[in-house]
């Protein structure tokens, strides 16, 4: 049985409740109900309370049906803002984009899962271990940009490259989605390069762990991927020698080498820093000036794209960082149109979909 939250609205209609206040009798947000409404099953007791307070039975929720072709968990925003409405709605249009691209995708083979009941330092080490290691880096490297993609593939999670609608832009760096069965994340085109990869690592282990619906929006899941993602982002080996550099420093001192070490190694301040307060270091310190002057110096994801500003550079670029996307992309070569091959890669004016079509069908030779 396939849970139909769509029906919340109806029976809402039926009974001339409005969502807002089925929200209140049942002691939830707004969003909850949202969220409810697209996909996220409620459990247990606040099952028990939607339906009597919408007079009917947990049946009528559930259908015979084949499982929804889109969900959108949407876990994590920028800073931990509130997620919105609008949020989940546009996130969502997003993912219905692709509908039709993802039913040529070849069926999933067996996916890597994790299971870690106990949600505790323990486990956090060792999903972060596995992942390093699926990623290929150095064991005392933190994680780039690169090697963060490569943990991606290895997952069999698509990555879509796009800017973000201008509502949502300034609240999401990426996303998580399931389309047509496939795991995909989402990433903002205009997130800066240092901002994200601790984000797609984020998103990675919510792709590994996403068969157990319970945990969506969970604050406890968030932290616990939260915790796993600054361990694989910044190994023992690496916080060690960080906190061996600034150790008895002056604060000065101390911020000018962190700096040194986010320039060199492409990380923000604010990543290092979570990990140097678990040692006792840079507790109550202010970094938020020094981490918006290192930014500066890097580039958005779209300039790191379209740095050549020619198709070929482009496709190139797509390959070797997204290649299950543009693989499934390219098998629709020369059969799409060129608008919804734009609307797919997310081409905007500033290079001409029809020239990429051409070298796609170029690399095809």
């Amino acid at each position: 049985m396939v849970w139909n939250g769509t029906k919340i609205k109806e029976r809402a209609k039926e009974v001339g409740i409005s969502l807002t206040k089925l929200a209140t009798s049942i002691g939830v947000s707004r969003q909850t109900i949202a969220s409810w409404s697209r996909g996220q099953v409620p459990r247990g007791e606040r099952l028990i309370e939607l339906c009597r307070v919408l007079e009917t039975s947990p049946s009528s929720f559930f259908a015979p049906e084949t499982p929804a072709l889109v969900s959108v968990p949407q876990h994590r925003t920028i800073r931990k803002k509130r997620v919105t409405d609008a949020i989940q709605e546009e996130s969502w249009k997003m993912a219905e984009m692709y509908i039709n691209l993802f039913r040529t995708a070849p069926s999933s083979s067996i996916l890597p899962v994790v299971r870690a009941t106990e949600r505790d330092d323990r486990n956090a080490k060792k999903i972060a271990m596995y992942l390093r290691e699926i990623s290929g880096i150095k064991h005392d490297k933190p994680m780039d940009f690169d090697h963060a993609f490569q943990i991606l593939e290895k997952l069999g999670i698509y990555s879509i490259f796009r800017a973000f609608p201008e509502s949502i832009s300034k609240q999401l760096y990426a996303f998580y989605s399931r389309i047509c069965g496939q795991r995909v994340i989402f990433v903002n085109t205009n997130t800066n390069v240092i901002d994200l990869i601790f984000q797609l690592i984020h998103e990675a282990v919510h792709a590994l762990r996403d068969e157990e619906p319970d945990l969506f929006n969970d604050p406890v899941e968030e932290d616990f991927c939260d915790a796993v993602a600054n361990y694989v982002q910044f190994p023992d080996e690496y916080v060690r020698q960080v906190a061996q550099s600034v150790r008895g420093r002056r604060k000065d001192i101390t911020v000018n080498i962190l700096k040194e070490f986010a320039r060199e190694y492409k990380h923000s301040l604010f990543g290092i820093q979570k990990r140097l307060n678990s040692v006792g270091l840079l507790k109550g310190v202010n970094l938020g000036g020094a981490d918006t002057n290192v930014k500066r110096e890097f580039k958005t994801v779209g300039e790191i794209l379209l740095k050549e500003r020619d198709p070929r550079s482009y496709v190139e670029m797509l390959f070797e960082l997204s290649p299950l996307f543009m693989q499934l992309v390219a098998g629709q070569v020369p059969d799409c149109s060129t608008r919804k091959l734009g609307e797919w890669l997310g081409i905007d004016t500033s290079l001409d979909a029809r020239t990429v079509m051409d070298e796609l069908k170029r690399r095809a030779l």
